[in-house]
């Protein structure tokens, strides 16, 4: 009975021995593990760290923040075109200013200038008036003198819409006209009238001045009402165009602000993978931008050419779509802008190995300096402020919401880089 008893206590004894070394190795391994340096070591305390992600969500609640971000991209694609529409349709200095732009264009004056002197000719007796200031002898001459007018009326046609002079009468004719829209859309009348029910384009000035470069008298007088006066509005009409104003007016200014505010409570239900989630709302800023610009691209190219029919027009056509859908395209680069900081601060706060490798690298700076750190993202946000790569960097509650958030974000960033590489 002694020896099975002893060998008992030596296997009793062998055990406590094998599990005093595998705590004893244990131990070790723990104690030596902040000091590895490894990059594998510091890939795992980065995921451990990261800011919201301590435990696994729920698959439900995954689901409801993916939902919720792409809707939100969706009702994004809206804001952007009702914001572009409004700013482009209800601001008479916006739309004066993409209306000169027009004019500026070559294809566009050549296209004008054509159909002005094709409605001079076709509405006023341009030999006749040739013939009134003649003198007897020379009055047979009146007819051949307006053809050779008329082959040079062209040309003349796209000086006068090149001149300033005449650029200016069409901006302020236009801004007027917009201005008119916009008062109706209001409801009341302001300082311009709706002339017999209608909001029109007065083309006066610029046929007078074409014709005083021909060498004519002033004829913008004896030409009918529907080519001196270009309607752009009619009185059965205004009801429908106030409904529809305002209507856009809401829309692009809930828009405005429901989309940021759904995409911030998309991140702030991510519990648990809050930064996949930030990434994931950077990715669908981009993707609506870029929604847009592919929109807007088929619209200039596709359906220009699909309504355009005449081939000799379809260039003034392209360039006004263009001209006119370029806001378009500077809202949807604006979205673009701002998706691209989220998802590269995303990313920085990951663990991938050249991320991990950064912290590491600003760690020091970022805990010994906090003045200087704070300084440093100040100056950097001034910079695109006075830069203004979107208009809302130019407004004071744009500078506002950006600064704050690039200071949040540097207070996540010091605190994530201090529980990853604490001071030795």
């Amino acid at each position: 009975m002694e020896e099975p008893r002893g060998r008992d206590e030596a296997q009793s004894a062998a055990a406590q021995s094998g599990a005093g070394a595998s705590r004893a190795l244990g131990g070790a391994a723990t104690k030596a593990e902040p000091t590895g340096g490894g990059e594998g070591s510091a890939r795992s305390q980065a995921t451990k760290a990261a800011p919201g992600e301590s435990f696994r969500p729920k698959r439900g609640r995954v689901w409801l923040v993916r939902v919720l971000i792409w809707v939100t991209t969706v009702l994004a694609v809206l804001a952007i075109l009702a914001v572009w529409a409004n700013r482009q349709l209800l601001n008479p200095d916006n739309w004066a200013n993409t209306s000169t732009k027009l004019l500026q264009n070559a294809a566009v004056r050549d296209a004008t200038s054509n159909y002005l002197v094709n409605q001079l000719y076709a509405n006023v007796d341009v030999a006749g008036e040739i013939k009134s200031r003649l003198g007897t002898q020379l009055q047979p001459l009146a007819g051949p003198i307006s053809g050779v007018l008329r082959n040079g009326a062209t040309t003349a046609a796209q000086k006068a819409l090149a001149s300033p002079r005449v650029q200016d009468a069409w901006k302020q004719a236009n801004k007027a006209a917009d201005q008119t829209l916009v008062n109706i859309v209001k409801g009341n009348s302001g300082g311009v009238q709706v002339n017999g029910g209608e909001v029109s384009l007065n083309l006066a000035p610029i046929v007078a001045d074409i014709t005083t470069r021909l060498g004519l008298p002033d004829l913008s007088s004896k030409l009918p009402p529907s080519v001196a006066n270009l309607t752009i509005l009619r009185s059965n009409q205004i009801k429908l165009v106030q409904d529809l104003g305002n209507a856009l007016k809401g829309l692009a200014l809930v828009l405005t602000i429901i989309v940021p505010l759904l995409y911030a409570l998309a991140i702030a239900l991510a519990r648990g993978y809050r930064r996949r989630a930030l990434m994931n709302v950077g990715i669908a800023i981009v993707l609506a931008g870029l929604v847009v610009f592919l929109a807007r691209t088929a619209i200039v190219s596709q359906v220009t050419n699909s309504l355009v029919k005449n081939d000799a027009i379809r260039p003034a056509a392209t360039a006004v779509t263009s001209i006119a859908t370029t806001m378009l395209g500077e809202i949807a680069g604006a979205f673009v802008i701002v998706g691209i900081p989220l998802i590269v601060a995303a990313w920085f706060a990951g663990p991938a190995g050249l991320a991990v490798k950064a912290r590491r690298a600003i760690a020091p700076f970022l805990r010994e300096r906090a003045d200087w750190t704070f300084g440093i993202v100040t100056a950097i946000m001034a910079l695109i402020f006075i830069w203004q790569p979107i208009p809302a960097t130019g407004t004071p509650v744009g500078i506002i919401v950006f600064l704050a958030l690039a200071l949040v974000g540097t207070v996540l960033l010091r605190r994530q880089t201090a529980a990853e590489f604490p001071a030795p």
